[in-house]
């Protein structure tokens, strides 16, 4: 767990957010989800350092692959919540489906592109 640069915001190992206020947690797979789910409750968002926050913002921009629960950390996609990971989105693919889990576009564009990226890395 990393502090974000927010008030009560850290940086979860899956690259998930989670926002603790007192008995409350609050976790989203993204700042701006997070974000709403904390003004929904009526709690406080507040930014605690501005250079931690846009480091925050960049590390959340970056960790949009366009599939959902799919992440990237240390050269391997994962699919949070679970042990699954790969350095192939297709391996991946057939791993989260083999265990019964859900596999989607969140964003085709996004989800396009990272596929494509990830088989050029292949065909080396």
């Amino acid at each position: 767990m990393k502090f974000s640069g927010y008030m009560n915001v850290y940086l979860m190992d899956d690259l998930s957010w989670q926002y603790e206020f007192g008995d409350r947690t609050l976790r989203a797979d993204n700042l701006k989800d997070l974000e709403l789910l904390v003004n929904l409750y009526g709690l406080k968002w507040n930014i605690l350092d501005e250079e931690l926050a846009l480091k925050s913002q960049r590390i959340d921009e970056n960790n949009f692959t366009g599939f959902f629960n799919v992440y990237r950390k240390d050269d391997f996609w994962h699919y949070r919540k679970t042990d699954l990971k790969s350095k192939s989105l297709q391996v991946l693919k057939k791993k989260v489906l083999a265990n019964g889990f859900e596999w989607k576009e969140t964003d085709k564009n996004l989800a396009y592109k990272n596929w494509k990226l990830d088989e050029r890395k292949f065909q080396k």
